[in-house]
C-alpha cells in the first residue's frame, strides 16, 4: 500500500512539474470536472467551449504580451446568434476568440463576423506587434481569409486583437478568388495565401498562391466596424504549379490548400539532411500541399528564389504572368501523389535520426513531410484517405550529392515512407460502431502545424473526422505507431444527422491539444497522458503504461 501511494504521489509530482514548466498547472482533479467521451486512450478532455455552435475549421493559439494564452478559431459558412453582444444578434460565422490561459476554464471573449452574407473565414494567423516589422509593441494582430460569395468580396483582412473583447479592424485586401489556409511570417510580415486576383489576367487555377507583404500595418480605426480599403498590403507576386498561370496549357493543375514556411522554424539556420549548397537550410523552405482530396502534389520552394530583395533574389519580373521558367526557378521538390490522394497539410520535420538506423552508414539522418489527404464524402462513399510520411531527404536529382547521382528526371528524390491510417472497424469496439457508419466523414483531414509544441519531432496529431484526434509516434518515420486518441461526442449544437466531425487540430506551446468540430460541436481542449506523453516529451526511463 505504501509503495503504491508513493508511486501515485511521484507521478502526480512529475505531472505538475512538467505542466508548470509549460506555464500552467491544472488542478489535481484535472479532467474530473468535465465529461469524457469514453472513447479515448492516453488523452483526456480538460476543457470545452461551444464556439456559439458555429461550424469550425482551424484553431490557432498565441501567447499575448501579458502572458495570457489566446486561441482563435476560424469557421465555415452559416449564421448564429452572438450572446456576447447585447440582444444576441445573429451574425455570419467569422472568427471566434477564446481565452485559454486556463485550459480547464476557457472563456469565449469575442466573435468577428465576416463582412458578407454567406461568407466564411476558415483561417486565422496571429503575430505579436513586437515581431511584426512596423507593428506596435504590445499589440497583437490577426490575419484571416474571407471567402465571400463573389470574387470582389473575397480576400484577406488584418485586425488588431490586442483587446480580446473588442477587436479593431485595420485593413483589408479584396478581389482575391478562392481564399483559404494562409501562412504568415511574423518577423518578415510576408504572407503566403491561397487564391489569385479576380481581375485579368486570370489564373487557370483560381486557388493558386498570392504573396503579399503585411508588415507596417496602419493603425486600427477607433470605433470603426469595417477595415480600411487602402494601398496596403504590398503585392509581391502570384505563384502556382506549372500550367496554372495565365496562358498555361494542358490539364489544369490542382488547387493549393495551404503553404507552410520554415522562415521562423527553431532550427532556421540548420543545414538540411543532405544539403547541396549554403541556401539549403531549414529556414529557406516553403512546403505547399496541392489537391486537397485528390490529384495531390507536394511542392517545396526555395524561399530566397521566390522573393525579391531584400528578402530574396527573384528579379521581380512577371509577377502576374510568369513563364514556366519563372515558376520552376524556386521549385526544389515536386512530388505527385496517386490520383485518389490529395495534399491538404504539408508539415515538415527535420534532422530525424531514428534509432533503428544507428548501424547503417548512409541516409542515417532524414527530413520528412507529414502529408495529409482530406476525406471529402460522408459514410466513406469515396476512396480511403490517409496521412503519409514523405521522405524529402533528397529533394531533387539536379546535383550529386545530395542524391547518389544526377538522374534523368530532375525531380526524382522524394518518396512515401509510410502511412498513418486507422482501420474504421476499430470503432466497432465502442457503442457508436464502425467509423464509416457514424453519419459524417471518416478519414484523415489535417495535422497540427506548430513547430514549437513540446512534442514536435516525436509525435504528430491528426484530425480524423469521425475518428477524432489521433496521436502518432513518428520517431521511426518508416513505421509510425498510434499511441493515443480521443473521439468527441455530439452535443446540443451538433448539426444532425451528420453528427460530430473532428475537423482540425493544433497543439500549443504548453502541449495542450485543440480540436474543432466541423458540425458545430465546439472546441475541445485535450491533454496527453500516460505512455504517449512520455514519448512526446522525450523523457528518460520507461515509457509508462497506457491510460484508457
Amino acid at each position: 500500500m505504501l509503495i503504491s501511494r508513493k508511486r501515485v504521489l511521484t507521478g502526480v509530482a512529475l505531472a505538475v512539474v512538467a505542466t508548470a514548466a509549460a506555464g500552467y498547472v491544472l488542478a489535481d482533479d484535472r479532467g474530473s470536472g468535465i465529461s469524457q467521451s469514453g472513447e479515448q486512450r492516453n488523452m483526456r478532455r480538460v476543457g470545452h467551449v461551444d464556439l456559439q455552435g458555429r461550424a469550425s475549421y482551424q484553431p490557432n493559439v498565441i501567447i499575448y504580451p501579458d502572458k495570457r494564452t489566446i486561441a482563435f478559431a476560424g469557421t465555415h459558412g452559416g449564421s448564429r446568434p452572438n450572446p456576447l453582444k447585447v440582444g444576441s444578434p445573429v451574425e455570419p460565422n467569422g472568427t471566434m476568440i477564446i481565452d485559454v490561459t486556463r485550459p480547464d476554464r476557457p472563456v469565449e471573449t469575442a466573435h468577428i463576423p465576416v463582412p458578407v452574407a454567406g461568407g466564411q473565414a476558415q483561417m486565422a494567423r496571429m503575430c505579436l506587434g513586437s515581431d511584426l516589422p512596423g507593428g506596435i509593441d504590445g499589440h497583437v494582430y490577426l490575419l484571416r481569409n474571407i471567402q465571400g460569395n463573389t470574387a470582389q468580396r473575397s480576400g484577406y483582412e488584418i485586425w488588431d486583437v490586442t483587446d480580446t473583447t473588442n477587436p479593431s479592424p485595420v485593413a483589408a485586401l479584396t478581389g482575391i478568388r478562392s481564399t483559404h489556409k494562409l501562412w504568415w511570417e511574423c518577423k518578415s510580415g510576408i504572407a503566403y495565401m491561397p487564391g489569385s486576383k479576380s481581375t485579368p489576367p486570370l489564373w487557370r487555377t483560381s486557388q493558386s498562391m498570392v504573396v503579399y507583404d503585411w508588415s507596417h500595418p496602419p493603425a486600427a480605426v477607433a470605433g470603426s466596424t469595417a477595415p480600411i480599403y487602402a494601398a496596403y498590403p504590398t503585392y509581391i507576386r502570384t505563384y502556382g504549379l506549372v500550367g496554372s498561370q495565365p496562358g498555361g496549357t494542358g490539364g489544369v493543375p490542382p488547387s493549393l490548400h495551404g503553404p507552410i514556411s520554415t522562415f521562423e522554424h527553431p532550427q532556421v539556420g540548420k543545414p538540411l539532411a543532405r544539403a547541396a549548397g549554403p541556401d539549403d537550410v531549414v529556414g529557406n523552405r516553403i512546403y505547399l500541399a496541392w489537391g486537397v482530396g485528390d490529384d495531390g502534389v507536394l511542392q517545396t520552394l526555395d524561399r530566397k528564389k521566390l522573393l525579391p530583395p531584400p528578402h530574396g533574389t527573384w528579379n521581380g519580373a512577371n509577377p502576374d504572368t510568369p513563364t514556366v521558367a519563372d515558376l520552376e526557378a524556386p521549385q526544389v521538390t515536386l512530388f505527385h501523389m496517386s490520383p485518389d490522394q490529395g495534399g491538404h497539410t504539408s508539415m515538415p520535420v527535420f534532422g530525424m535520426t531514428p534509432a533503428s538506423y544507428a548501424n547503417f552508414t548512409e541516409f542515417k539522418t532524414r527530413d520528412i513531410v507529414l502529408l495529409a489527404s482530406e476525406a471529402t464524402a460522408n459514410l466513406c462513399q469515396e476512396a480511403p484517405h490517409w496521412s503519409f510520411v514523405v521522405d524529402v531527404t533528397v529533394e531533387n536529382s539536379k546535383t550529386a550529392p545530395p542524391g547518389t547521382r544526377v538522374e534523368q528526371n530532375p525531380w526524382q528524390g522524394p518518396m512515401v515512407l509510410s502511412t498513418m491510417w486507422v482501420d474504421p472497424r476499430l470503432g466497432e469496439k465502442y457503442p457508436r460502431g464502425n467509423y464509416c457508419t457514424r453519419g459524417a466523414r471518416y478519414g484523415v483531414h489535417s495535422s497540427e502545424e506548430n513547430f514549437r509544441n513540446p512534442f514536435y519531432g516525436r509525435l504528430t496529431f491528426l484530425a480524423y473526422f469521425t475518428g477524432g484526434v489521433r496521436a502518432w509516434d513518428i520517431r521511426e518515420p518508416q513505421g509510425p505507431v498510434e499511441v493515443g486518441f480521443y473521439v468527441p461526442v455530439s452535443n446540443a449544437n451538433t448539426t444532425q444527422p451528420d453528427g460530430y466531425m473532428t475537423n482540425n487540430v493544433e497543439v500549443d506551446n504548453r502541449g495542450f491539444i485543440y480540436a474543432t468540430d466541423r458540425n458545430g460541436s465546439g472546441l475541445d481542449i485535450l491533454e496527453l497522458r500516460g505512455k504517449a506523453k512520455s514519448i512526446g516529451l522525450g523523457t528518460s526511463g520507461p515509457d509508462g503504461d497506457d491510460e484508457e
